[in-house]
């Protein structure tokens, strides 16, 4: 399952490791709703900066409580 929510990072615990970043966020979402997000090596992004107003692409694998950042962008 693929969803796109808005909201605003709250938390984030990221690790790099060269050029990738890995670990997960937080994000409000509009609806005022908290959700934790996976980021992967994988997951293009503009920025994983707590307060940052962002638009994400979301994929579920199997369980829909595990969701994955596909795209992290920029939202004003």
């Amino acid at each position: 399952m693929q969803k796109t929510v808005k909201g605003t990072i709250t938390a984030a615990n990221i690790s790099a490791m060269g050029k990738m970043r890995y670990g997960y966020i937080g994000i409000e979402t509009e609806d005022h709703e908290h959700i934790k997000v996976k980021v992967t090596a994988f997951t293009k992004f503009d920025t994983l900066e707590v307060g940052s107003k962002i638009q994400v692409e979301l994929e579920s694998v199997g369980d829909e409580t595990l969701l994955t950042a596909k795209k992290i962008a920029s939202s004003a």
